[in-house]
């Protein structure tokens, strides 16, 4: 995936319906979400942005497992999004986990970065995936967090012309 974000020199952007991809995030990761015993609250109405739908899907893949993998026992993930000022939609990603220092903050979307003990599968890329794909649809990425308050991961897309348009 990374090198195929690398290579596209162009991508089809379209408008792109969240609800639809949020679900079959969703439905990929039940397993995982079932034997965690994890409880997933989404909201129930999403701005339509501009954006590369399978790209998306894997950013959503990405930060969702994650919050799986590193979130508190059980997990308890939130999504959630903010329309912003400048047209851009802000879309995040909360967990209960140990949380980050800001040294592991500023790392955490470095390549091959592990920043945890807990075996888990991957090779430490998908944040800095999320990060190329991100910034190639014209939006950013970022994450607060503190020590005990666990983490909220965020990306920002295009709002799509039909200004605030809900599904």
């Amino acid at each position: 995936l990374l090198a195929g974000v690398r290579r596209a020199a162009h991508v089809h952007v379209a408008p792109v319906y969240m609800d639809s991809i949020v679900k079959e995030v969703c439905e990929r990761l039940a397993p995982m979400i079932e034997e965690s015993n994890a409880q997933i609250t989404i909201p129930s109405e999403w701005p339509v942005v501009n954006g590369y739908a399978p790209w998306i899907e894997q950013i959503w893949f990405n930060y969702i497992s994650n919050a799986l993998k590193y979130g508190g026992e059980p997990p308890e993930v939130t999504l959630g999004v903010n329309i912003l000022d400048n047209d851009l939609v802000q879309f995040w990603v909360r967990d209960n986990g140990p949380g980050l220092t800001t040294e592991q903050q500023e790392k955490v979307f470095a390549p091959f970065t592990r920043l945890s003990d807990r075996k888990v599968e991957g090779h430490g890329l998908g944040l800095s995936i999320v990060q190329r794909i991100v910034n190639r649809l014209g939006g950013s990425v970022a994450v607060e967090s503190e020590i005990g308050q666990g983490s909220v991961f965020y990306f920002t897309l295009p709002l799509a012309d039909d200004d605030y348009q809900l599904n």
